[in-house]
């Protein structure tokens, strides 16, 4: 009687293993989704910031999309975004603009925490 009521280890394990199956794709669909999302608001922000805030461009070293591109200044933007240091501009396109890509950026990193965490999860 009770074995009909608990199902086996086997078919649970099997029901894991097809959730982490089924989930993969996902993670990896999202972190190409906020990747193209990414080039293009960084794209725009690096555009405005260029013209109307020289000092705060040239302060973030300069960056470009493709040229130019260094970890020191990756490391820059992005400390610039997550300090929320783009409030002292008090330029509401800016804002809007960092946000968007600090919303983005913890997106990107859940889902490549997530790819992460079901790779390790079938190595081990």
């Amino acid at each position: 009687m009770i074995e009909k009521i608990v199902p086996a280890s086997n078919d649970l394990q099997g029901a894991e293993i097809g959730l982490n199956q089924q989930m993969l794709p996902v993670f990896l669909g999202i972190l190409f989704a906020a990747a193209i999302a990414w080039f293009f608001l960084s794209r725009r922000l690096y555009g405005v910031l260029k013209h109307g805030y020289p000092r705060v461009y040239k302060a973030l070293g300069s960056p470009n999309l493709i040229m130019k591109k260094s970890l020191i200044t990756n490391y820059r933007v992005i400390m610039f975004l997550v300090r929320r240091n783009y409030e002292s501009t008090d330029d509401v396109n800016i804002v809007r603009l960092c946000r968007g890509l600090r919303y983005i950026l913890f997106i990107y990193a859940v889902s490549l925490l997530g790819c992460l965490l079901l790779l390790f999860d079938k190595i081990y």
